[in-house]
């Protein structure tokens, strides 16, 4: 904007002070970058709920089966609470009356969903390190990193509760024979649905860009190294894990018809695969009652009235355990990191396996009492589905590459040997460990060909 009052000058226009018109603020590079990489997630739980909004309409008994017509705002109401499950929140329904109130809560994690909204955005901030990286930046340093996590995740909770609100719907029932009028509303638990979003996209965000700062903070601590080798290893075998395990459940959801013993809750996970690895494993796996109490369990050592197809259900538990114990020998690591091995790989199986539990949890008021029920509809035994664990953990991590050892005549050492113990280290550095590499290494550092050369410690022959 040019100030006219000023005197004119040479110039035919005149001339004048210019004053910068005011702007809005824009968002920084760093808030674009979050909101960019989260596009691709959140579409995601929209499409899966208007899908299955739209299938459940199909299904619907009427004259008019016009998926068009039969869609409701309702039914897509129930399907995106539905997949906002994915977080691990409960599925709430509240009511109230003139004889009191209650809310119930439905817990179910269906994995299809949370592993989908994980890999998209993983793939998205992989991409935008790949970017970074071409453009010549450096890596981003460990508060840098850090506060790119929180913008992601602040993001990320503003969009998953802007789903839960929407998703959130409630009705009015009168019983004009009971002299009954009752509220009724249906939502996830908006606190918890934050929280989980915000936490899930700030540690993918973390294990992405603060590659760099793990790796100089691994150069400078031996035992931290160690547990980053052994998760590299773990993360890989049990993402390939779960993506099997993925492909099994959609596959029983289109063949059979009850995967589940408790046929009612088909409809709210596809955690079939999952399931039957907990079988497999020898976990004691128990249907409970919609009144509570259970209706029966039974392992793979107990099958009861199950039938013998169940063994069928050892074979992802073995493949798993043998791919553990390949990646292991061929890492070459060290007896104490085969031992860190199958801790991690122990617990990230056991919690994949108490993931599939589903629960009813029920709290009422009647006339000024109240009332708490915590009903298992599909559970484990906490004890077995630990020992199940850590069992096939110590075989895939420690038996299977101390045989692969032997016959190959390969051994490894106990622990990485201290730097005066390696003179022909450069620069004293042992025990070091590199994350996956963003490229192919280079020819003469290591071989191209090898593919576990990334998942080896520099030190190793």
């Amino acid at each position: 904007m040019v100030d006219e009052t000023a005197a004119p000058g040479p110039s035919p226009w005149g001339s004048g002070r210019i004053h910068q018109d005011r702007q809005w603020p824009t968002p920084s590079r760093g808030w674009l970058t979050a909101g960019r990489v989260l596009l691709a997630p959140t579409a995601l739980l929209v499409v899966l709920a208007t899908l299955g909004s739209t299938i459940a309409g199909r299904g619907g008994s009427g004259v008019d089966d016009d998926p068009a017509v039969r869609w409701t705002v309702h039914t897509f109401q129930m399907w995106l609470q539905l997949t906002l499950t994915a977080f691990g929140t409960p599925w709430r329904n509240s009511n109230s009356s003139s004889f009191g109130s209650s809310t119930s809560g439905i817990h179910v994690l269906p994995y299809a969903v949370a592993f989908g909204w994980l890999a998209l955005l993983w793939l998205g901030q992989r991409l935008t390190a790949r970017a970074r990286a071409a453009a010549g930046a450096a890596e981003p340093t460990g508060p840098a990193a850090g506060a790119q996590a929180l913008r992601t995740g602040a993001l990320s909770a503003v969009a998953v509760l802007l789903l839960g609100w929407l998703s959130t719907g409630s009705s009015h029932v009168d019983e004009d024979s009971l002299s009954l009028s009752m509220q009724v509303t249906t939502g996830p638990a908006m606190l918890p649905l934050g929280l989980s979003g915000f936490l899930a996209a700030a540690a993918v965000v973390l294990a992405v860009d603060g590659q760099g700062a793990l790796r100089a903070e691994a150069a400078r601590r031996r035992w931290l190294g160690g547990w980053l080798l052994a998760w590299q290893h773990a993360a890989r075998v049990v993402g390939a894990l779960l993506v099997l395990l993925t492909l099994v459940s959609v596959v029983m959801q289109v063949l059979v018809d009850q995967p589940f013993p408790q046929s009612t809750f088909r409809a709210l996970t596809v955690n079939g695969g999952v399931y039957l690895f907990g079988v497999g494993s020898g976990a004691r796996a128990g249907v409970g009652g919609l009144r509570g109490g259970h209706e029966g369990t039974f392992a793979l050592y107990d099958l009861g009235t199950h039938g013998g197809q169940w063994w069928l259900a050892v074979v992802p538990v073995l493949l798993a355990a043998l791919a553990l114990g390949w990646s292991a020998h061929r890492g070459r690591l060290t007896q104490l990191d085969r031992a860190r091995l199958a801790v991690l790989y122990a617990v990230l199986t056991a919690a994949l396996v108490l993931g599939t539990s589903i629960w009813l949890s029920e709290s009422s008021t009647i006339k000024g009492q109240v009332h708490e029920a915590r009903i298992e509809l599909l559970g484990w035994s906490v004890t077995s589905v630990v020992v199940a664990a850590a069992a096939w953990a110590v075989f895939g991590a420690l038996l299977v590459p101390a045989a692969l050892d032997a016959v190959r005549r390969t051994p490894v050492p106990v622990r990485v040997p201290l730097p005066a113990q390696a003179a022909d280290e450069p620069d004293g550095i042992v025990g070091t460990v590199e994350l996956v590499a963003e490229e192919r290494p280079l020819v003469g550092q290591v071989d191209v060909l090898d593919s576990h050369a990334a998942y080896r410690r520099p030190d190793a022959s």
